[in-house]
């Protein structure tokens, strides 16, 4: 009970009341400081675990700026997780990336890959070329998927104010009511060409770049493409880590930060209702997506027969 309390947000002088309030007598030092402890065993007995029974559909890779230590700037804590192919939530990874470099992601893709997860069907994430860059080196056969929030956003940036709801109508049309990549891509080019004529060549550039993989959620079936081209899900998640770490401020250090950020992430996505549910047909989809995906590797006569 007092870990989920100081998990969901409880200062130590509010669960030491909630305790007095429950008959659970007062709460020493040395009960708080056990209760740390504990936390912080559970979190690396999480780092160490193994994901070789892990099969991701989809896998999201996002990141938080915290106050990690008493003093200096605030540094990036790396969280990944994803779906399973069973349509559940899991948890993977959450590290320290201080500059969210292509090293710090690269870090992370190697940890999850040494620790047995397979390669991920698909992986979104915002389109900073460090993230790109690893992800692309760790899993060179997945599918890439740019968040199309964060493109969003970077492109409004670059227009006046007076064109953005224009803009973003266009834009998120394109990507509604396209029924595959193709016909997405066509309708996002000509809204290239459109703020090219009108001479927004910087948003036109933004627009145009790293196109085909802010299309590539359209390959998936199409009850989840909405949810699996951005990182939003994650976002929320990391919403709550920042509601969950104000009241701290800045911690300790590193270890005590991570701990935390591990903990309401997991009872987050454990408590969370918002799985999804495959249907047969959706399941047969993805795992003759994940079959392709590999054939070139596969000798011809075993293809054949």
């Amino acid at each position: 009970m007092v870990i989920g309390a100081f998990v969901r947000g409880l200062s130590m002088r509010d669960v030491e009341s909630l305790c007095e309030q429950a008959g659970l007598g007062k709460l020493s030092k040395s009960t708080a400081s056990r209760i740390c402890t504990e936390l912080r065993e559970r979190f690396e007995a999480f780092k160490r675990r193994d994901l070789y029974e892990v099969r991701l559909a989809a896998l999201f890779l996002d990141a938080v700026f915290l106050s990690v230590r008493p003093d200096g700037p605030k540094e990036g804590v790396l969280v990944g997780w994803g779906f399973t192919d069973q349509g559940e939530r899991v948890l993977l990874s959450v590290m320290l990336g201080m500059r969210e470099s292509h090293e710090d992601w690269l870090e992370l893709g190697r940890d999850l890959i040494a620790r047995g997860l397979g390669a991920p069907l698909l992986v979104v994430a915002d389109g900073a070329p460090g993230l790109i860059k690893a992800v692309e080196q760790c899993w060179p056969a997945s599918d890439r998927q740019h968040c199309a929030v964060h493109r969003l956003r970077n492109l409004l940036a670059k227009l006046p104010e007076r064109e953005r709801e224009r803009v973003r109508g266009a834009y998120w049309q394109a990507l509604d009511e396209a029924t595959d990549e193709r016909k997405a891509k066509e309708r996002l080019e000509a809204l290239v060409d459109q703020l090219d004529v009108a001479g927004y060549t910087a948003a036109a550039r933004c627009l145009r770049n790293d196109l085909d993989a802010l299309v590539v959620h359209l390959r998936y079936p199409t009850r989840h493409r909405r949810r699996w081209r951005s990182t939003n899900l994650l976002e929320r998640s990391l919403g709550e880590v920042k509601r969950r770490t104000k009241v701290i401020g800045r911690f300790p250090g590193e270890t005590s930060c991570l701990t935390l950020v591990w903990a309401v992430l997991d009872l987050y996505i454990t408590n969370a209702t918002n799985g999804i549910k495959f249907t047969q047909l959706e399941r047969h989809t993805l795992k003759r997506m994940r079959y392709e995906g590999n054939q070139e590797t596969i000798p011809k006569e075993v293809s054949a027969a």
